[in-house]
């Protein structure tokens, strides 16, 4: 049910999750956090995936061998998989022991976050064919036309072949399935049960022994019109009424980010992806029609590049 009341303290407070698909401001948030996890004497968990089919999947990312392990290195992968495991079992502690769960979760534009996931794991995790990264000199037109061929999967539901690949379509796809998958599935949190604040800001909703915060990312960035509206909602949540965004900007200290604003700059996609993408109801829940003709006219094929 929709709330607007902030997680009662309980032996020290809630346990704070920050729990959502990569790329969509995690990292501000556990920052946001810190403050409010330490007066509970303890730290923000952080996952992307909290359930055991979900992380089991990733593990046999993992476990890849041969010409099937297209990832160099591993160390993200296993991190995902290692914090899953970690907040799973804080969360199992946290409901045996009675105390409240305060849990935080977003939504972003999917084909600006393909763009940004696809940057983030080729600097970070590396493909071993090379050609996605700054650092391998990538051009921006090998990595649309990567990103195309995740598009393509995930649009077919026909998962690739290589590690790399299976990874990026796994999150890039995450966006329609993942409040249901994930959220609901671990937390009995509905993103339908009330709708979207329009026009942006905060949804807050919640469920037995919990509270929720869901945001869009896009509601984070500086000037945004309910950037205000959401910050207020954040405070309220964290108990942190004069709450600052941690000012982070992870893609703008990597030595990839000239190409990765390249490669936002040409991408585009057909009509009938773009159609697909944005009809799914996840999608619908967030945004706006005026909002979601936006982001089609943004990455639609035929448009001048910028």
């Amino acid at each position: 049910m929709p709330s607007g009341v902030a997680p009662k303290a309980v032996d020290g407070g809630p346990l704070i999750v920050v729990h959502q698909m990569a790329k969509v401001a995690s990292l501000a948030w556990v920052e946001a956090a810190r403050e409010t996890a330490r007066r509970g004497g303890g730290v923000p968990q952080h996952a992307h995936y909290l359930t055991a089919d979900a992380l089991a999947a990733v593990e046999a990312i993992v476990q890849a061998t041969g010409d099937a392990q297209t990832i160099v290195n591993l160390l993200i992968v296993r991190s995902i998989a290692r914090k899953g495991r970690a907040a799973a079992a804080a969360v199992a502690r946290a409901r045996a022991e009675g105390r409240p769960i305060a849990v935080i979760s977003g939504m972003r534009d999917p084909v600006a976050r393909s763009i940004s996931l696809v940057s983030f794991l080729a600097d970070f995790c590396g493909h071993a064919d090379g050609g996605l990264s700054g650092r391998d000199q990538a051009s921006a037109e090998a990595v649309c036309a990567f990103l195309h061929g995740v598009w393509e999967a995930v649009l077919t539901g026909r998962e690739p072949a290589g590690s790399f690949e299976r990874l990026a379509w796994r999150m890039v796809g995450a966006y329609r399935t993942w409040f249901d998958e994930e959220l609901r599935a671990v937390f009995a949190i509905d993103i339908f049960s009330a709708p979207f604040p329009s026009g942006g800001g905060a949804q807050r909703l919640s469920a037995p022994g919990m509270e929720a915060l869901i945001y869009r990312a896009e509601d984070m960035t500086p000037g945004a019109p309910a950037g205000r509206a959401l910050q207020k909602a954040a405070g309220t949540f964290l108990g942190t009424p004069n709450l600052v965004w941690p000012q982070l900007n992870t893609a703008a200290t990597r030595r990839s980010y000239p190409l990765y604003l390249q490669t936002r700059e040409r991408f585009r996609l057909p009509a009938a992806s773009l159609e697909s993408i944005y009809d799914a109801p996840a999608v619908r829940h967030f945004y706006s029609a005026e909002e979601i003709a936006a982001f089609k006219a943004r990455w639609q094929e035929g448009r001048a590049v910028e």
